[in-house]
């Protein structure tokens, strides 16, 4: 799916065609480069961002870890955001704010070299359709806080996720499941795992995890619902336990597990918990329950 025609570039809206840069650059070789990704939707009140402040949030903690000099400071970027989604006349779709060194030099050394600030937007169908997955608990272990700052979204932890991702598929199944440096569960690729048994929803507790705005979502308002949420340690053996396990993240916002390899089948079906959440989330993103509109950033 090819990017929206206008961007926010280094300050200001720009052609698609204008989003080039040497290939060669520290970005692109060393993955000194961090994003966001951010869903806004069409609601009755026009198109709206869904916890824009939280993402943009990320956004800059990320380019600080990797000292970036954005030149922007969090309303200006949140700014650059909507002129993106409105030069585009997009009324529902994904937005990836990114920030990389671009400049066409030897070495790591990345500290003063030149920076390029980048707001693509996709349109996005919001349609609602039922997305189940297969996994596989993969050989490889998950980055964990030790080695790298998991707050933020950098690049280049993404390699971590596509070696997973190669295993899993070339295993025959969607996803890959990592597990953390001790053997607890730890997330997919690019999404948080969350485990349902009975009212409860199960999910690694932040530490060896990138603690998704998503999952945070899912956290605040499974209470709603009348469920509990207990984050922990979790082995793999606890798997086999589960009524139903679901993935989330900004673009898949919910997304069924029908099996995890030699763990998981699903055994039950629909009018469980994981549609339940899915409708309850669906209602907050399109502005439909009062006390979530704090959550919504309208475009114009």
């Amino acid at each position: 799916m090819n990017p929206a025609k206008k961007i926010w570039l280094n300050g200001k809206i720009s052609s698609l065609d204008k989003a080039v840069s040497f290939s060669f650059h520290q970005g692109l070789n060393y993955g000194a480069c961090v994003y966001d990704g951010i869903r806004f939707y069409n609601t009755a009140k026009g198109p709206m961002i869904f916890r824009l402040d939280e993402h943009i949030g990320r956004f800059i903690y990320s380019s600080s870890v990797l000292r970036m000099n954005l030149g922007a400071n969090k309303k200006e970027l949140i700014k650059a955001v909507k002129d993106t989604i409105k030069a585009n006349r997009l009324s529902s779709g994904y937005v990836r704010p990114m920030a990389y060194y671009s400049e066409p030099k030897m070495g790591i050394n990345i500290l003063g070299a030149d920076l390029t600030t980048v707001t693509y937007v996709w349109p996005w169908r919001d349609v609602i359709k039922e997305k189940r997955v297969t996994m596989k608990i993969v050989k490889k272990r998950r980055l964990d806080g030790d080695t790298v700052d998991l707050n933020a979204k950098i690049s280049g932890y993404y390699a971590n996720g596509l070696l997973g991702f190669i295993e899993a598929r070339e295993s025959g199944f969607d996803e890959p499941l990592f597990l953390d440096k001790n053997g607890y569960i730890a997330e997919g690729a690019v999404n948080n795992i969350f485990i349902v048994k009975g009212k409860c929803l199960y999910t690694p507790k932040s530490g060896n995890i990138l603690g998704g705005i998503t999952r945070d979502t899912i956290i605040k308002i499974a209470p709603d619902l009348g469920l509990k949420v207990c984050e922990k340690n979790i082995k793999p053996e606890f798997l086999r336990t589960a009524d139903e396990i679901f993935l989330t993240g900004t673009g898949i916002e919910l997304e069924r597990v029908v099996k995890i390899s030699g763990y998981f089948s699903l055994r039950k079906d629909r009018g469980s918990v994981v549609p339940m959440l899915e409708d309850h989330y669906r209602k907050i993103v399109h502005g439909e329950i009062k006390k979530y509109k704090k959550w919504l950033t309208p475009v114009r």
